[in-house]
């Protein structure tokens, strides 16, 4: 019986190479069944996961024997782990290819040797016919292909058929292998090829093969004859079981459900039918005693409810109970001796490898052989990476939230929830995702959970309308992780943290995001929040944000980043008499009631705010007066007292349109200045960090067709301040992304943003 891959996808040529067979003969030695005294409880599942021997975590049993049993990291063929029942793992020699497995025997793609693990002894297959295609019994089986002119130096040692096959016998035929020689299987029909052997009975293997007419059937080899005695049509998959009284295979009924087809061996017309579940679940299937095996791996857990596990239903007796045998069921294998090894677990056990076996009342029963450390409810396998204080996002890109749990087939919800406005980041995995990649890591638990890049709204959707950069301040974190199997209670896990930013010049909601502020034709003043993440070279558009009506009363409104002591951004606004006033941010869009500075600002036809010109902390405000001087405001960090006296800086200013305080632009002292000319080109004055600035430097031309041009900070999320420009004729706002260097600050090539793409708007801060 094949078992069932429960998640990583075989590459073609591991598919191709790759046979997970199963064999044993004889008796098999296991360790006494572990009792499931108090059920459910931490420390009986962990003393009984204590008294059998150890298996690797999230290994899936291929095949079994007397001594042990193989297994894969979920079905890699260069990972076989041998886990022997007198307790101990091994893993097979470096460069070892799994090829074949049954009983205690397996077969290196590499070297062709069949291995035992049991008594440790070895030898090769012939060169000329060594392309094994399975392991029954003490045999290892090999197919080899002849033409009407090949000859075949493989020895056969059946009694009826010695000596050198030569080509007359052409087509492909099977061989049984042993130390001691080859013998030829007979008994199968002509034009038979592509053969899988597997293990069945202590007396007889299975072959699986194409018939000349195309279709699939599997047959029984009499081990001891070398003969396929019987052969039966079956669907093309590879879920057919034996026992020493009967045969059953899976195939899809007409109405869509999945049924076994038992059959009396030696009385093809004594058929019984059974449902299993609806079809695409996928039910494995296996033969103990009178009794019919069927379970549904955690990978098809959505295709049934209720999920089965791994039960046990009467052949004979229509009114007996079934009986369940594994609450979580992954893979069934024969054990070479009239029962089964199957992967999976008990809540109150543990996880691992069981063997299923006819117990004194000829019901099967469910012995736990071999622990691989995890419980069978969903747990965490070790500690989780989340934030438990202080997230600076100035500082990091991405923030893990990762829990790591035992069982890849689950369902884990997160969601921060943002505790002043109750804005909430939500995110969902279910299941771990298989085109994500494995590696050593997840040996030791599945990582689940965002890597969260400081947004909320839908995480599974980046960018979509509910798409917003998170608030700085205090947050709830909630994780619930459900198993697919509906097996144990669900994981919950909950915590708290703190976001926290630098403050940030045209931040007016306390998100870390740039805000531009706009006044339309009614005199209504709007904010409006994007920014193009560069990590996913995308632009998040934030639906625009009414602040209020009235300010057609202002003929400048300016954002100053924190100058009145808060943490959030400010704004000056200058009204038609030339009276300015002061409108401290609340850091929830909006603003408190308006403070007057003081009278005489007409006298000012360019103002701008928000760079640190002084090298305080504080941002400043820069006016420039109708005869060219420019006079630098310092902040105080008081609202009722903003600035200190004005300070003279400089006369010739008169030759610029507009001014722009950038922030830091060049790598240097964080108060740099655009200035606009007459003619549309852009000059650079870099601070010096006391009120003062170099040499201007050339920037480009062209920037006169711009009405406003605002440093609005880092707009694109790389770290260095960019330039807004809102165009007039068009109703667009464009950016150009901040280089970090003094030579060339920006670059020329403007990139259109989503910032009032719509409307008609006469003044911006």
């Amino acid at each position: 019986m094949l078992p069932v891959r429960v998640a990583r996808r075989r590459t073609a040529a591991a598919v191709a190479t790759v046979l997970a067979v199963t064999l044993g003969a004889g008796a098999l030695t296991v360790p006494a069944a572990v009792a499931d005294s108090a059920p459910g409880t931490a420390a009986a599942g962990a003393e009984a996961r204590e008294a059998v021997p150890r298996m690797p975590v999230n290994h899936v049993i291929e095949a079994g024997g007397g001594a042990g049993f193989f297994s894969t990291y979920f079905g890699d063929p260069g990972g076989v782990v041998w886990t022997s029942y007198e307790g101990g793992t091994t893993g097979l020699p470096a460069g070892s290819y799994l090829m074949a497995a049954g009983g205690d025997l397996y077969v290196d793609e590499l070297s062709k040797n069949v291995v035992d693990m049991a008594s440790g002894a070895r030898y090769r297959l012939p060169e000329n016919n060594d392309r094994a295609v399975g392991i029954a019994g003490p045999y290892a089986f090999t197919a080899l292909t002849l033409d009407s002119t090949s000859t075949s130096t493989s020895t056969s040692t059946s009694a009826s058929d010695t000596g050198t096959v030569t080509g007359s016998v052409p087509g492909t035929t099977l061989w049984a292998h042993t130390a001691q020689g080859a013998r030829l299987i007979t008994g199968l029909p002509a034009g038979a090829g592509e053969f899988e052997v597997r293990p069945g009975t202590a007396e007889h293997g299975v072959v699986a093969f194409t018939g000349a007419d195309g279709a699939r059937y599997h047959g029984l080899v009499d081990l001891e004859a070398g003969k396929v005695t019987e052969t039966y049509r079956t669907p093309a998959d590879d879920r057919f079981t034996v026992s020493d009284t009967r045969v059953a295979w899976v195939e899809d009924d007409v109405s869509g459900i999945d049924r076994a087809v038992v059959v009396t061996r030696g009385a093809p017309a004594e058929r019984k039918l059974v449902e299993l579940g609806p079809a695409g679940s996928r039910p494995v299937i296996g033969l103990v005693g009178d009794w019919l095996l069927d379970g549904v791996a955690p990978r098809f857990a959505k295709k049934t409810t209720p999920y089965p596990g791994l039960r046990a239903r009467s052949l004979t007796d229509a009114t007996a109970a079934p009986v369940e045998l594994l609450d979580r069921f992954t893979e069934l294998v024969p054990d070479g001796s009239g029962g089964m090894l199957a992967g999976g677990g008990r809540l109150g056990t543990g996880d691992g490898a069981y063997r299923v076996a006819a117990d004194a009342d000829g019901k099967p029963s469910a012995a736990f052989v071999a622990a691989n450390g995890s419980p069978t409810e969903t747990a965490e396998s070790k500690p989780a990476s989340v934030p438990t204080g202080t997230v600076n996002l100035d500082d990091v890109r991405f923030v893990p939230f990762h829990w790591y749990l035992n069982h890849w087939d689950s369902k884990v919800t997160v969601r921060l929830r943002h505790v002043r406005t109750g804005r909430t980041y939500d995110w969902v995995m279910d299941g771990y995702d298989e085109a994500g990649g494995w590696d050593s890591d997840y040996r030791q638990g599945f990582p689940f959970g965002p890597s969260w890049s400081g947004t909320l709204g839908d995480g599974n959707r980046y960018g979509g309308p509910d798409t917003r950069m998170a608030y700085n301040g205090a947050y709830t974190w909630e994780m619930t992780a459900e198993p697919w199997t509906g097996v144990g209670p669900a994981l919950k896990r909950s915590g708290s943290f703190t976001v926290t930013r630098s403050a940030k010049p045209h931040d007016f909601d306390d998100d870390g995001a740039p805000d531009l502020l706009a006044r339309d034709a009614s005199g209504v003043l709007w904010s409006d929040t994007g920014f193009r993440d560069s990590r996913y070279r995308s632009e998040v558009d934030v639906p625009k944000t009414r602040i209020g009506g009235g300010w057609q009363i202002y003929d400048r409104v300016e954002a100053t980043g924190h100058i009145a002591g808060s943490a959030h951004a400010d704004v000056v606004a200058r009204d038609k008499a030339g009276v300015l006033w002061l409108y401290q941010g609340n850091g929830l869009g909006g603003f408190a009631r308006r403070v007057q500075v003081g009278g005489g600002w007409q006298t000012y036809d360019r103002l701008t705010g928000g760079s640190d010109f002084t090298g305080d902390g504080r941002p400043d405000l820069l006016a420039a007066d109708k005869t060219g001087v420019l006079w630098l405001y310092k902040a105080t960090g008081s609202a009722a007292k903003p600035f200190e006296p004005r300070k003279r800086i400089g006369s010739g200013w008169g030759v610029y349109n507009q001014l722009t305080a950038t922030g830091d632009i060049a790598g240097a002292a964080p108060g740099d200045l655009v200035a606009r000319d007459k003619d549309g080109v852009l000059w650079m004055y870099l601070g010096k960090g006391d009120g003062t600035f170099t040499r201007r430097s050339l920037i480009g031309g062209g920037f006169g067709r711009y009405g406003e041009l605002v440093g609005a900070g880092d707009y694109d999320s790389d770290g260095k301040n960019d330039l807004l420009a809102y165009e007039s004729a068009t109703g667009r706002t464009y950016y150009f992304s901040g280089t970090g260097g003094r030579d060339v600050p920006f670059l020329l090539a403007r990139v259109s943003t989503t910032l009032y793409g719509a409307g008609s708007y006469n003044l911006f801060g």
